[in-house]
């Protein structure tokens, strides 16, 4: 299906954003354990505290238990009743006025006692303990139901799981969590001149420079890689080989074959057999983008350049996959930072130029190019740190100026 003349007109960078957004379906949900492979899933569901957590007021310190008002002046001695350890039963051990207990980090506090001594302002004593130091009325302890309360929402449905997100997870006592089932993807790399990389280079050839970079992207964003194709400029292999990937996938994304030349084969296929939605975006590097739909899969077709095609997955790839997995914030995140020197740019073109952040104390970060910005260039694409945002009004950026960056 092809695109009304009226839609052949390049779009801005974010009229490109929402359409790839808007295009990606919501993945079915599956549950999986709470352990370490949790890290990257998308949570399909609120998770809600169950319990009181910590369950019991407990010792943040190896030391005493005392009653604050017992310890007002010091030097003091007090008796020392008992011992309380981690595990053991809340109440097991009492203190009175006048005495202590010992608590170990962790363990439930004495009945009796409202402080906890560390161990660091005491001789350590264990039927008498001199204390030195005097604690404030609470000290060192951590009350029950200070971290969460049964009802209280630990953490939102679409938020991407953290390692640190994990220990509240685990703390709530559940099982397994309702995850977004990860997106299928199959990543296509096209051309005649292209060599997987190791291999010998004959008269022309060059190696498949974005495919690992997009791999690895796909992989980090959540995306289950089921295939990996490089093609040549053969029409019917091309369409044959894209309507297979596609069927088995949720996202089909290519690389190359999307612009106008007479052998860029991949749009005109999906224009033939597919549908197209969206062709070139306002941009560089990375005009010519394709959006559209294949075989059931939503499809993405990226330049064929090795910057273009990764800064585009940044762009719309990446987010369009946690998109999939219900994501409430797909990204890309950007956070501003200052131009250390002039910057050229085409007019009337957001364009995405490589950056090294100098972080700067006190002030915001400086961001310089990182390189020859050309779309071939991949040492700079190596060296940089950020993908810096430039306006597309202007053909450049004075020093000075704050723009945002995108951190790689």
């Amino acid at each position: 299906m092809s695109l009304s003349p009226g839609r052949r007109a390049p779009v801005s960078v974010e009229v490109a954003r929402r359409e790839v957004l808007a295009a990606m379906p919501r993945l079915p949900v599956e549950f999986r354990p709470v352990d370490g492979r949790l890290a990257g899933r998308v949570l399909a569901a609120d998770v809600v505290a169950r319990f009181t957590l910590p369950p019991f007021d407990n010792s943040a310190m190896d030391g005493y238990a005392v009653l604050a008002a017992d310890v007002s002046e010091v030097p003091i001695r007090l008796p020392v009743v008992g011992e309380m350890a981690a595990g053991m039963a809340p109440g097991a051990v009492a203190i009175g006025p006048g005495t202590c207990a010992k608590v170990m980090t962790g363990a439930p506090m004495p009945s009796g006692a409202d402080t906890v001594v560390p161990y660091e302002w005491t001789d350590r004593g264990d039927r008498e303990v001199l204390i030195r130091e005097r604690p404030r009325l609470g000290e060192w302890v951590r009350r029950a139901g200070e971290d969460l309360r049964p009802g209280e929402l630990a953490i939102p449905a679409g938020t991407r799981l953290r390692p640190t997100d994990l220990a509240p997870l685990a703390a709530s006592g559940l099982a397994e969590v309702a995850v977004a089932r990860p997106p299928r993807v199959a990543l296509l790399t096209t051309g005649d001149e292209i060599r997987p990389p190791g291999t010998e280079l004959g008269p022309g050839a060059i190696y498949d420079t974005a495919g690992p970079a997009l791999e690895a992207q796909i992989l980090a964003a959540g995306g289950d890689l089921v295939a990996r194709l490089r093609l040549g400029d053969e029409p019917e292999a091309l369409e044959r080989e894209m309507r297979s990937a596609a069927a088995s996938a949720d996202l089909l994304v290519t690389v190359g074959g999307v612009s106008v030349g007479d052998r860029d084969y991949v749009r005109a296929t999906v224009e033939r057999v597919g549908n197209l939605q969206l062709w070139r975006v306002a941009m560089r590097p990375g005009r010519p983008i394709a959006l559209g739909q294949l075989e059931g899969a939503v499809f993405l077709g990226l330049p064929g350049n090795p910057v273009s095609a990764n800064v585009t997955f940044i762009l719309f790839g990446a987010p369009g996959i946690l998109a999939m997995q219900g994501a409430t914030h797909p990204g890309p995140v950007s956070t501003p930072a200052q131009l250390l020197e002039r910057v050229d740019k085409p007019e009337g073109l957001e364009t995405f130029h490589r950056g090294i952040l100098e972080r700067r104390p006190g002030a915001l970060p400086g961001v310089r190019v990182a390189g020859n910005q050309s779309s071939g260039a991949t040492l700079s694409l190596a060296r940089a740190d950020v993908i810096m945002v430039l306006p597309r009004e202007g053909d450049s950026v004075a020093a000075g100026s704050v723009v945002e960056v995108i951190r790689l």
